[in-house]
């Protein structure tokens, strides 16, 4: 029965076949793909960008100014930060 619907339905005009075709492959592309990503994801672990990057994006917050030696570019943005604050209040 199952047989005969599935051949009445998709493989009788070459319309649905084609059909059948490009959608059982976009379903098995993303499958496929998934599955790659996991593997890879899972031999690298601890190695990826995803893993290590809170380590570069956000540094610290430094809570005491006025006692740290900061680099000049740090010290620029300070200042820019507390002139915008300043001109808000």
């Amino acid at each position: 029965m199952v047989k005969r619907l599935f051949y009445q339905y998709v493989l009788k005009r070459t319309s649905t076949y084609v059909l059948g075709i490009v959608v059982t492959s976009i379903f098995f592309e993303r499958t496929y793909d998934y599955l790659c990503e996991s593997i890879f994801e899972w031999i690298n672990d601890g190695r990826l960008w995803m893993h290590i990057k809170h380590r570069y994006e956000n540094p610290p917050l430094v809570q005491n100014v006025e006692n740290k030696i900061l680099s000049p570019g740090l010290q620029d943005n300070l200042k820019k930060e507390v002139s915008i604050e300043k001109k808000t209040d």
